[in-house]
């Protein structure tokens, strides 16, 4: 093992010393005893706007620093990457994270974070000696009594790792935490966030061990999922296997003698939480842009070039008016 030591970064989104960080510092607390660095970033103090989606961006060949918005952003990812495993936690506000989540997603990772385009197409010089796939832990806290409010939450904290392979190990969601300090009064989720900061630290130590489709949290939580270990699946009417809305797995679906549902879920390494399932989304948006798209883009120009000059609907704000 090298004598370097190892990083590992937290994000959070909640209040300063709210309930989210105070499990978020637990688990910090357990990974600084395991002989590893921790740094801790509260989004909300962080200048953040959202991702333009500048079409061929700049950041995607030259990196974060060469964004549009000056800003947080480009630090933020920097220092991601220069850290060995990721940690992020954040309140559930309206059934899913605050909004600050997706921003952050959003101008962080995405495409020009993607690591099976980097391995695809090469890695771009900014991301060299750091393209790699890390571990990861994801703390949702919800205040709801049960978890029928806070069904987005984990959910959504996911959709930071797929872009950059970060293999997440272990996942804590939480609800009936909502009234300050409440954090501490759950004593089962002050050893949970223990024990999940002890599995994110093994998994730093131990990079050498493929970390993809690994879980080390809690097998009695009963999640659907053996994959992302969440409940939220897709089912449709005359379908007889339902698919993880997260992850992508699919489950099929029956009933036991009691009427219970019942999942099986066979093997499957092209899920959106593997490489090979980043291989084939990178392939497919390569097909439809070829095979799809470019046939009949000359086709739809005279059109186009209305509709963006069409501004008899747009109302501006009072920020733009001055």
């Amino acid at each position: 093992m090298s004598n370097t030591k190892k990083k590992v970064v937290a994000f959070t989104a909640g209040r300063r010393g709210g309930n989210t960080e105070i499990y978020v510092k637990i688990a910090l607390e357990q990974m600084e005893q395991m002989g590893i660095e921790c740094k801790l970033i509260r989004l909300h103090e962080c200048d953040l706007r959202p991702c333009k989606d500048c079409p061929n961006g700049p950041c995607y060949m030259h990196g974060p620093s060469a964004c549009i918005l000056k800003d947080d952003g480009p630090w933020l990812a920097e220092q991601f990457l220069d850290s060995d495993g990721y940690l992020l936690g954040a309140p559930v506000w309206s059934l899913s994270p605050c909004g600050i989540v997706t921003d952050f997603r959003d101008r962080v990772f995405g495409p020009k974070m993607d690591l099976a385009m980097w391995e695809a197409h090469g890695i771009p010089d900014w991301a060299d000696g750091r393209a790699k796939q890390r571990p990861g832990a994801l703390i949702s806290v919800g205040g709801a009594l049960t978890e029928h409010w806070t069904s987005l939450g984990m959910a959504t904290l996911y959709t930071t790792t797929f872009s950059a392979q970060t293999n997440v190990i272990d996942n804590m969601n939480v609800y009936q935490v909502a009234d300050q300090g409440e954090a501490l009064m759950r004593n089962d989720y002050v050893l949970r966030a223990k024990y999940l900061g002890q599995n994110l630290g093994h998994a730093v130590l131990n990079p050498q061990k493929d970390w993809e489709n690994k879980w080390l949290g809690n097998l009695e939580d009963g999640e659907a999922c053996p994959g992302c270990h969440t409940s939220l699946v897709i089912a449709k009417p005359g379908k007889n296997y339902v698919e993880c809305a997260v992850c992508g797995r699919k489950g099929l679906l029956s009933l036991d003698e009691d009427g219970n549902i019942q999942y099986r879920w066979p093997e499957d390494n092209r899920n959106r939480l593997t490489m090979m399932g980043k291989f084939d989304h990178v392939r497919e948006i390569q097909r439809h842009t070829e095979e799809i798209y470019k046939p009949h883009v000359d086709e739809i120009q005279e059109e186009l070039n209305r509709y963006r000059k069409m501004e008899q609907f747009t109302v501006k704000a009072p920020s733009k008016q001055k």
